[in-house]
């Protein structure tokens, strides 16, 4: 009997290439439960419907799809599952769903999928996941703003702590809120533009880079974002460090972010000003802009 469950403990079984054993099996069901019986505890505080549960369902599955992600850059077993059960228990995703049911999984899955798509090869069906998702992710943002009970317009600033809270998110809002879509416009074109220019190769290892320096500028620069504009980076940053590890402190930083700003949003303060956390986004977006420039001068 002993030597029966040592054999069975121990043996692996592979399905689909992907090989694992009993024990991996019973660590995965473990914190399945434990990021199932976080978000039950915190359910009840918004209205349970179909599209919640739904939602909770999805954020379990974007932690494996983002850990399939994980093994397609890295061949690491250990990264990969890693990323799963950081994600299973990763606290702006219970409190985006669980808590506050603002359901953001239903857009920011389908930036994942094509991201995961891109990894394996196909970018056709990558960028229409990635279309896809932002399309719904503007018209998300904007049901929300049509909710809102102000006066318009009042701030540039509506819960992300974004570029507006160091030059002033009060003053000149009907310039900034259509300057600053053109600035990111331009930001973009020019960076298109440059690696034509420069016929830098698109790796995965730069799509990553891009993907995650476009989910930090966008809702740093655009006006109105509300408080969970930085899910996408979240979850973005977290991938980051598995591939370059050196790069520990952006998924930490950036999770202090978010969550801060949730805390604001709910409660209507923070234990530090939201100015600071600005400051922190624009360190991180240089930090992987100069990341990605590097890589792109050197051709990685």
């Amino acid at each position: 009997m002993d030597e029966f469950l040592r054999n069975f403990i121990s043996r692996k079984w592979n399905v689909r290439g992907v090989t694992f054993t009993f024990l991996d099996l019973l660590l995965a069901v473990c914190i399945t439960g434990t990021g199932l019986a976080l978000r039950s505890t915190v359910i009840e505080y918004t209205p349970t419907d179909t599209w919640k549960l739904c939602a909770v369902v999805l954020e379990f599955a974007l932690a494996v799809l983002c850990g399939a992600i994980v093994h397609s850059y890295t061949g690491s077993r250990l990264r990969a599952f890693l990323t799963y059960a950081i994600l299973a228990i990763y606290p702006t995703a219970v409190a985006n769903g669980s808590l506050w049911n603002i359901n953001c999984i239903y857009y920011v899955i389908l930036f994942f999928l094509g991201l995961y798509l891109y990894s394996r090869g196909n970018a056709l069906l990558g960028t229409g996941s990635i279309l896809a998702g932002l399309l719904i992710a503007v018209f998300r943002v904007r049901s929300w703003w049509m909710t809102l009970d102000v006066a318009y317009p009042v701030s540039l600033n509506r819960g992300w702590p974004n570029f507006y809270e160091i030059i002033g998110k009060n003053a000149f809002v009907e310039l900034y809120d259509k300057v600053s879509l053109l600035i990111l416009a331009g930001m973009f074109l020019t960076g298109i533009y440059w690696f034509a220019d420069k016929k830098v190769k698109v790796t995965k290892d730069m799509v990553l880079r891009i993907f995650l320096f476009a989910a930090i500028l966008v809702p740093y620069f655009a006006p109105y974002m509300p408080a969970w504009a930085g899910y996408t980076a979240d979850v973005a940053a977290l991938i980051y460090f598995m591939r370059w590890p050196k790069r520990f402190y952006l998924p930490m930083l950036h999770l202090i972010v978010s969550y801060s700003a949730y805390a604001y949003a709910i409660n209507g303060e923070t234990k530090l000003p939201m100015v600071v956390f600005s400051v922190l986004l624009l360190a991180m977006l240089t930090n992987v802009g100069v990341d990605l420039y590097r890589a792109a001068v050197k051709g990685e």
